[in-house]
C-alpha cells in the first residue's frame, strides 16, 4: 500500500459520549501504520491541518464514527482508481453511501465482522453524484488544490464540485451513531394504560416521545430533562419541563401521572432506586412505571467477558455513561426493593451474525445458561404495591 498521512479529529454532538468514542477510535488508529499522524480534537479540522507529505491522506474528521483497520485500508487502496474515496456507512451524509449489515453489533469485534462481511459482498467503487462525508481518502494532490482553511469535512463536496472524481468503496464500512436524542420512544408509549391521560417522561430529550403520547389521546405531558438544548426543544411539545436531573426536581406531583417513562435512563443514574422510589408517590391509583434498561447479560457481552474484553462503546450495551447493569433479575430485584410489583418483562432482540450465532449456541450449551442471551434490552411495566 501506498504510504498516507492520518488525520483524526472534529467536533463531537454528544458530549458525555465523546471521550469513550474517541477511544475506540484510537485504539483502531493504532492499528495503522501512517507516515505521520495529526491529532484535532475538539475542533473541526481544515486542509491545512494533513501534516505529512505521504501521496494519501487519510481523513477521519468525525470523532463519533468508527472506521475499523481492515475497512481503513480498503478506502486508501481505492485511490490506485480514483483521487478520493468515502466509505458506505448506516447514518451517512449523503443518501447515496447508506448502507447496513444484516445484523447488528454491539462490541468492536462485531463491528469488525459486519465490515468484513460487507466487504466481502462488495461489487467495484462507484461515483458518487454528490458526495459528502468527513471520513474519507484522498490523494494529496486533492488537498493541494484546495482552500487551506477549507474544513476536512467539506472536501469531498468541494472535491467533486471542481471535476475531481469522487467514489463510494463499498468494501469500505463506516460505523456512525444517529441523532439518539431526537428519536421517539414508540415502544414505551405503546405500554401507558389505555386512556391514559397524564404522563411523565424522565429524560424526555427532545420531547419527540410526547407527539406519539398527544396522538395515543395523553393530554398532559411532563418531561424531565437536565440537558438545556433539549429542554428548550421539548418545551415545544410538552405542557411542562423541568430542566434539571430528577434529583434536582423540588417540585411534587401527587398522584398526577398515569404513566411514568424512564426510557434507558436508570442504567445513567447512581442510585436508580432513589429515582423509583421518589415519583413513587406521583403515580395515580392506575398508573405504572414503564422502564427500559440494556441487558448485561447479552450474548455478546459474555462471551467478550470470556474472552477478557469488557469494552466501553458509546450508546451500546456498554455505553461508557452507564453506571449500573442489569439483567431479567436484577431489574425485578430493583422493582421490589422499591414497593413495586412487576406486572411485564419483554426481552428486545435484533439478528445475530453468523459467526455470533455459533458462539451463542456454544453459550446455550452451559450449564445454567440464561434463557435472555439473545436480549439486547428489557421493556418493565411495574406498578406501586397497594
Amino acid at each position: 500500500m501506498v504510504p498516507f498521512d492520518l488525520v483524526l479529529g472534529g467536533i463531537p454532538r454528544f458530549a458525555a459520549e465523546a471521550p469513550w468514542a474517541r477511544r475506540l477510535i484510537e485504539r483502531y488508529a493504532r492499528r495503522l501504520s501512517p507516515q505521520t499522524r495529526t491529532d484535532v480534537w475538539a475542533r473541526r479540522p481544515v486542509v491545512a491541518d494533513a501534516a505529512g507529505t505521504a501521496p494519501h491522506v487519510l481523513v477521519h474528521a468525525d470523532p463519533e464514527a468508527y472506521l475499523p483497520p481492515a475497512a481503513a485500508v480498503r478506502l486508501l487502496q481505492t485511490l490506485d482508481r480514483a483521487p478520493l474515496a468515502v466509505p458506505v456507512t448506516n447514518e451517512p451524509w449523503c443518501e447515496e453511501a447508506r448502507f447496513a449489515p444484516s445484523f447488528a453489533y454491539h462490541t468492536p469485534s462485531l463491528l469488525e465482522e459486519a465490515a468484513a462481511q460487507i466487504a466481502a459482498a462488495a461489487g467495484a467503487a462507484r461515483p458518487l453524484r454528490e458526495p459528502r462525508s468527513p471520513v474519507f481518502a484522498a490523494r494529496r494532490e486533492v488537498l493541494e488544490s484546495l482552500d487551506r482553511d477549507l474544513p476536512l469535512d467539506r472536501v469531498p463536496e468541494e472535491a467533486g464540485r471542481r471535476g475531481w472524481e469522487v467514489v463510494l468503496e463499498p468494501a469500505s464500512y463506516l460505523h456512525r451513531y444517529g441523532e439518539m436524542d431526537g428519536q421517539a420512544r414508540a415502544d414505551l408509549a405503546g405500554k401507558v394504560p389505555p386512556g391514559a391521560r397524564s404522563v411523565l417522561d424522565v429524560g424526555c430529550s427532545r420531547g419527540e416521545t410526547a407527539r406519539l403520547l398527544r396522538l395515543a389521546g395523553v393530554s398532559r405531558v411532563v418531561g424531565i430533562e437536565p440537558d438545556p438544548g433539549d429542554a428548550g426543544e421539548a418545551a415545544r411539545v410538552c405542557d411542562l419541563v423541568l430542566p434539571h436531573a430528577l434529583e434536582a426536581v423540588s417540585e411534587e406531583f401527587p398522584e398526577e401521572f398515569d404513566a411514568i417513562l424512564f426510557g434507558d435512563v436508570l442504567e445513567h443514574l447512581p442510585d436508580p432506586s432513589d429515582s423509583l422510589a421518589r415519583v413513587r408517590p406521583w403515580l395515580s391509583p392506575r398508573g405504572v412505571v414503564v422502564a427500559s434498561v440494556p441487558n448485561l447479560g447479552h450474548w455478546s457481552i459474555v462471551s467478550e467477558l470470556l474472552e477478557g474484553r469488557f469494552d466501553y462503546i458509546p450508546y451500546s450495551i456498554l455505553s461508557g455513561t452507564h453506571i449500573r447493569f442489569f439483567t431479567r433479575a436484577t431489574l425485578t430485584d430493583l422493582f421490589e426493593a422499591c414497593g413495586y410489583r412487576v406486572e411485564s418483562i419483554e426481552g428486545v432482540t435484533f439478528p445475530t451474525s453468523p459467526a455470533g450465532a455459533l458462539r451463542l449456541e456454544k453459550l446455550r450449551r452451559l450449564p445454567g445458561a440464561s434463557s435472555d442471551l439473545e436480549v439486547v434490552e428489557f421493556l418493565a411495566v411495574a406498578k406501586p404495591v397497594s
